[in-house]
């Protein structure tokens, strides 16, 4: 299992997802108020977590207009529960740091010394022969067409518990094992082995190793002086990463060491220092205003016929909530979870980090989608009442086989989208709200929708909300 594991559709969490930009917080206040009563709401999703969900340790940090006004921890930061979870808690927040390396390929080009459309091949010559030749942005948007190979956490190669730096890297399985499936700029797929190209992208185009410059230009600048880069912290602030099997036992994942990770995400943080990088990215100390809001711009992919945009900028998801635009990234390991989202126009951040993976235990996007619900008094529309008809002009536009990671087929019973796999297989069934979208009655944050190339659909969104996205491509038939 990856990092940044193929999540089922069946668990699923999300809605629609805007393709517009998310703008910077607003300089004046918000309006939002925070309440004894929302603390107690937050604080007893925290202790259901731990008491009842199978999280052996999590922290919540929520901020309004750059304050933070909610910070806590439950449960416990090690498997033997002798440690007490807190606010200061450090925990691996996996691939919520591809926000760094996001920020980081901004801030060399705002130095003139990296350009996005400079391609890849030519700043790292030496990497694999089977990695397409693609742009500096496409790696941040993950449309590079590469489709990363699969590392098993559970059992790492010998090599990844050792300190790897630079090029030592281009062992990694998953760019080892990966594979060009798609022209580049074609389509979008989650790809952790583009995100490490990226990472060697930033030290030939700085010089320096990439945990050196994200920590000196970025961090220590705006005091970050706790969050690491590359390494654990020491000691009992730094929170084991911990896997619950089916039979309920619970014992650390194997060591690989954070090195391993590089660019595609080797951040470890607190719950409140995360809040203050949220901030500071905001409001433009991290990278200029006019950088952070093409960071929010949605990717855009061609097809045959036309483009379209992809709710995902560089290293942040796009979404809403009601009429929130909101903008972050989660991150996914199996020893753990984590989240940071900005609803920018609400002035509110939320950053939920847990350190417990697997036997149903919940991802911590689930907890801070149920918190934002909260803070932002957002109801949920029955998805019965949002059923529209689906003509059979509309059906015979989105019938047919997709791919991306995995292949799926489009089918469809009156107003209903029936999702198969290949084998057959029924994995969920959408009811049609209109304009070629889809929600699950069961889970009303499940959307899906259709992008048209040309006369029939050519891409196959999946949304969560925001906190996480699929995009499949239509197979030639």
């Amino acid at each position: 299992m990856t990092r940044f594991s193929t999540i089922v559709r069946v668990l699923a969490l999300g809605s629609l997802a805007a393709c517009a930009s998310t703008a910077p917080t607003p300089s004046h206040s918000s309006g939002l108020r925070w309440s004894d009563d929302l603390s107690g709401s937050v604080r007893a999703l925290g202790e259901r977590a731990v008491r009842e969900e199978g999280i052996v340790g999590l922290s919540i940090g929520v901020a309004i207009d750059g304050q933070v006004v909610f910070a806590e921890g439950f449960g416990h930061a090690d498997a033997a529960r002798s440690v007490p979870a807190t606010r200061d808690t450090i925990y691996d927040v996996a691939s919520v740091g591809k926000h760094f390396t996001a920020a980081a390929v901004l801030r060399l080009v705002e130095d003139g010394r990296l350009a996005l459309d400079d391609r890849v091949r030519e700043l790292v010559p030496e990497l694999p022969a089977h990695f397409p030749d693609a742009t500096v942005e496409q790696l941040l948007q993950h449309t590079s067409g590469f489709v990363s190979g699969d590392l098993d956490e559970g059992a790492p190669p010998p090599d990844y518990r050792r300190k790897r730096y630079g090029l030592e890297l281009l062992t990694d399985v998953e760019l080892q094992g990966g594979e060009a499936r798609f022209a580049p700029g074609e389509t979008w797929v989650y790809s952790n082995a583009g995100y490490l190209v990226a990472g060697l992208v930033v030290e030939v185009a700085s010089g320096r190793r990439y945990d050196e410059f994200v920590r000196e230009k970025l961090l220590r600048p705006i005091g970050l002086d706790e969050m690491t880069v590359c390494e654990r912290a020491t000691g009992d602030r730094m929170s084991a990463a911990l896997r619950r099997s089916e039979e309920g036992e619970v014992a650390p994942v194997p060591f690989i060491d954070m090195t391993a990770y590089g660019g595609q995400g080797s951040i470890c943080s607190s719950v409140v220092d995360l809040l203050r990088w949220s901030h500071a990215l905001n409001a433009g100390r991290v990278v200029s205003p006019g950088s952070l809001e093409r960071m929010r711009s949605p990717a855009v992919v061609t097809g045959t016929h036309r483009t379209t945009e992809v709710p995902y900028g560089y290293g942040q998801r796009l979404g809403h909530l009601g009429a929130h635009a909101k903008a972050g990234h989660t991150g996914t390991f199996d020893g753990g979870s984590a989240v940071l989202e900005t609803y920018p126009g609400a002035g509110l951040e939320i950053a939920v980090l847990a350190n417990t993976r697997g036997a149903d235990t919940p991802h911590a996007r689930q907890l801070e989608l149920e918190i934002a619900k909260q803070v932002l008094g957002f109801v949920e529309t029955p998805v019965a009442a949002q059923r529209v008809p689906l003509s059979d002009e509309q059906r015979l536009v989105i019938e047919g086989t997709y791919a991306a990671e995995r292949p799926l087929v489009a089918s469809t019973e009156g107003d209903t989208l029936v999702v198969v796999d290949r084998e057959g297989k029924t994995l969920e069934r959408l009811t049609h709200v209109g304009d070629l979208r889809f929600r699950r009655d069961d889970r009303p944050d499940v959307l899906e929708w259709f992008l048209l190339d040309g006369d029939r659909a050519g891409w196959w969104v999946y949304d969560l909300r925001g906190s996480y996205l699929e995009v499949h491509r239509r197979v030639t038939e």
